[in-house]
């Protein structure tokens, strides 16, 4: 009976081992257990949710070598080595695949949305277009329609790259990326609690995010070298653009130097500076035969061939932005370009072939005419230009035996090519107020601005060489002091005003600059580029030679402009820092310093060249009442000698006359003429910096290039809170806040009829008062959480991406780094509206 029961009970069913040969393609994807029953059944989990069960049959394995291969047999390790050698070779394919699908995700957000991504358009057109004009805005936006409508990831790679570029570039400038950059860097493991919770922001900062996850997903240093496209040749000049902006002189801009110089070479290995002469003549027939036939295939094929040669002028122009210094080399010849120059946007947008001419053979001329064309032909003189100021100006061997006046001189012939370009540019291409909103309604005003910012700068960079740096002992222009000099018995007496009419030159086109900069504030459209960022600094330097050596401007071009900054209290800044032409340059600098660490340089710089001039003034009189009674007579200028300051300028030449910088700041102390400066004496400065700018008499003169950067700026003259920059919401009330048309004129004139005494004090020489580096922390040390570039790429430290998407967080928007609730608008219609917001903390 118990027998027959125990053979009749069948034995309890046994549950399959948990661990299994196979899993299902969710399990694997989300890395978890999976318990199956071999792949013949759905697993346990996928029953649970509901979820489709897939199993993937796993790749044959390949039979087992029975007999080792012939040859030398290896060491015992030798098996370990060829497994190494295997992993090194697939590395790179991993990598690669890595960074496509790491783009893919990046871009698949969700608050970027088709509005937003008009929105960053408009904000990359308005501030990066001019340099970077390869961009088809209709075929972007078709292409992300089509992305975001489909679920599926985008085969193309390449697109994403480019993409990531324009977010690059344009994130700083929109609150709610800042916003939402903030929210997911914060959400990552271990940020909450390890990162203190701050409320100041660095904008910046997220752009720095979209940088890292860019170079990243243009692969391996050894894929990106051996691939090339269109494609990834603009976003290499896009991530070198926006790492140009970002140079300060503690880390140089060796960054942006080798993304371009890689850029540049992928363009020539790709031929974008080839193609459009042709090679036979029915060429031209051949063209017209298809556009004929086949309409659509034309138009495709000229859109192409047009973003390939707006991509290689791209090259060109920031290929002489970089040159723009000492011992810098260009890359690209304009003899090589053989192509055409671009066609006006609207035969862009158009996908419209129309020829342009060429850029140096002006024997073949075009139907269509452009500012961007114009722009590209004032690019090439400024290399031509910026390369006779970088190597010595009037100090080359050449120059100093032919004066400027003479045919045969560097100078002449410049400035003969800068006369003929303003002779040939079209009435509605010239500066004007009523110009300048024609290009505005077209949505074209960035590029007219460009265009006139750059050509004041070719002006002032050419005829400064000339012009007096320390003019105590002289009431005019008069020509060089130090040598090489033009004694009338050797090369002749110059013609008549030659040098007011040089003087004149430069001041004047430091006006334009400003006028530019009013006009553009106005309507909220000031270009944020660096070529922008330099003018403008330019711009500021000459008004305050002017403000000190009021002699000079002698039709008062930088003098009589009527500006004041009543938000800073008198006690908080020199006077000459809130009213005048040189107040408003500095409160534009220091607005650009929110979103470039290059302007936040310059603030410093300027704020120290207001100390030194007034100091090297005081240390004349002083030193020249001595020597008077002592019956001796010295050469430096300091010293109240008879010298222009030559021997100051020569140590720091390329912190004054570069664009940016280059050589980070222990490659760059010395300059093969000098000792490196020494640290500056903060206490002595600080009790400058609030005093008013005091005119001197006149007296010698060294180039105003001759100048010698002056000592980092003190950290404890900071901005107040009431003070800028916090812009009003309403942009005229906020331009006319600047201005007090009753006063400001008439105080600025009482501040230069006062008597200046000599000081009964020493100050310290001018090799003395420099430190470029903090000079640097100056203007952009706001206390804001920063990404250092000194530590490992933030990608392997931010972990799981997958919450990217998903947009949930448990962080409250206020313990935000970039900033709070309160500080972040609503999306508007304007895209503009954000660069002026950003700047209200």
């Amino acid at each position: 009976m118990v027998a027959g029961n125990l053979e009749g009970k069948k034995p309890p069913k046994m549950r399959p081992p948990m661990r299994s040969s196979i899993a299902c393609t969710r399990c694997r994807k989300s890395k978890i257990k999976c318990e199956n029953t071999g792949g013949v059944a759905p697993c346990d989990s996928c029953v649970k949710t509901g979820k489709d069960c897939h199993f993937k049959l796993p790749d044959p394995v390949p039979p087992k070598r029975t007999e080792p291969p012939t040859g030398v047999r290896q060491e015992r390790d030798g098996g370990s080595d060829r497994k190494k050698l295997k992993k090194i070779d697939e590395i790179s394919k991993v990598d690669d695949r890595k960074g496509s699908a790491l783009a893919e995700e990046v871009l698949s957000a969700h608050f970027l949305t088709e509005d937003l991504w008009e929105q960053v358009l408009d904000l990359y057109k308005l501030h990066f277009a001019p340099e970077l004009p390869f961009l088809h805005l209709p075929t972007m936006k078709e292409k992300l329609g089509r992305k975001l409508k489909t679920s599926q990831p985008d085969d193309s790679s390449d697109f994403n790259l480019v993409l990531l570029g324009v977010l690059t570039l344009t994130t700083r400038f929109h609150p709610d990326l800042v916003k939402y950059l903030a929210h997911i860097c914060n959400n990552q493991p271990g940020n909450a609690r390890t990162r203190p919770v701050q409320t100041q922001f660095d904008p910046a900062a997220a752009s720095e995010y979209y940088a890292d996850i860019l170079t990243v997903a243009l692969g391996p240093l050894r894929t990106t070298m051996k691939v090339a496209s269109v494609e990834r040749v603009a976003a290499l000049l896009m991530l070198g653009m926006y790492e140009w902006s970002q140079t300060t002189p503690k880390t140089g801009g060796l960054g942006a130097w080798m993304y371009v110089g890689a850029a540049i070479r992928m363009a020539q290995y790709l031929g974008l500076g080839f193609g459009d002469i042709p090679d036979s003549p029915d060429a031209h027939a051949k063209t017209v035969e298809l556009q004929r036939r086949n309409p659509s295939q034309h138009s495709q094929k000229a859109l192409s061939k047009e973003i390939k040669r707006r991509t290689m002028f791209s090259c060109f122009i920031l290929d002489r932005m970089l040159a723009c210094g000492k011992e810098r080399v260009s890359i690209v010849q304009p003899e090589d370009l053989q192509i055409q120059l671009p066609c006006s946007e609207d035969k862009f947008d158009l996908a419209m072939e129309v020829p342009t001419g060429y850029l140096k053979d002006k024997t073949r001329h075009g139907l269509d005419d452009s500012v961007l064309s114009r722009f590209i032909r004032l690019v090439d003189i400024w290399g031509e230009i910026s390369k006779f100021s970088s190597q010595g100006g009037r100090l080359i061997k050449k120059e100093s035996d032919c004066p400027p006046w003479l045919p045969d001189s560097t100078f002449y012939q410049l400035n003969a090519k800068l006369a003929e370009f303003d002779a040939e540019l079209p009435g509605t291409f010239t500066f004007s107020r009523s110009n300048y909103f024609k290009h505005e309604n077209h949505q074209a005003s960035s590029v007219y601005v460009l265009l006139h910012m750059l050509r004041c700068l070719c002006l002032i960079m050419l005829h400064r060489e000339y012009i007096p740096f320390v003019p105590i002992r002289h009431e005019r222009p008069k020509g060089p002091i130090d040598h090489p000099i033009f004694p009338p018995d050797k090369f002749g007496d110059p013609p008549e005003g030659f040098w007011i009419s040089s003087a004149e030159q430069v001041f004047k086109a430091a006006r334009e600059i400003v006028d530019l900069i009013e006009i553009c504030q106005r309507k909220d459209k000031l270009p944020q580029s660096t070529i922008v960022l330099f003018a403008i600094w330019t711009a500021a330097f000459c008004g305050l030679y002017a403000a000190h050596f009021p002699q000079m401007d002698t039709e008062r071009h930088m003098l009589d402009y009527d500006f004041e900054d009543s938000r800073q209290p008198e006690s908080a800044m020199a006077e000459v820092f809130r009213r005048g032409s040189v107040a408003f340059a500095f409160v534009t600098l220091h607005k650009m310093s929110t979103w470039l660490k290059m302007a936040s340089t310059y603030v410093g710089i300027l704020r120290q060249m207001d100390i030194y001039f007034d100091t090297i003034k005081r240390d004349y009189f002083r030193f020249a009442r001595k020597n008077a009674a002592a019956g001796e007579q010295a050469l430096r200028v300091r010293e109240g000698g008879t010298s222009g300051g030559l021997e100051e300028y020569k140590p720091m030449t390329r912190t004054l006359k570069d664009l940016g910088f280059l050589l980070p700041e222990d490659h760059d102390g010395s300059d093969g003429s000098g000792s490196p400066p020494d640290p500056v004496d903060r206490d002595a400065l600080n009790t400058s910096t609030t005093k008013a700018t005091k005119p001197a008499p006149s007296g010698s003169f060294t180039a105003i290039n001759h100048t010698p950067i002056m000592p980092a700026p003190d950290n404890g003259h900071q901005f107040t809170n009431g003070g800028y920059p916090t812009p009003h919401p309403e942009v005229q009330m906020y331009a006319d806040s600047w201005r007090n048309h009753s006063n400001a004129h008439q105080h600025h004139q009482q501040q230069q009829q006062q008597p200046q005494p000599p000081p009964n004090q020493a100050y310290p020489a001018s090799e003395a008062m420099l430190d470029p580096s903090a000079i640097a922390a100056e203007g952009h040390d706001r206390g804001s959480w920063d990404f250092k570039k000194e530590q490992s790429r933030r990608i392997g430290e931010i972990g799981d991406l997958g919450f990217f998407s998903s947009g949930d967080s448990q962080l409250a928007v206020a313990d935000m780094p970039f900033g709070d609730s309160s500080y972040i608008p609503a999306l508007a219609d304007s895209s503009y509206q954000y660069l002026q917001q950003v700047a209200e903390y």
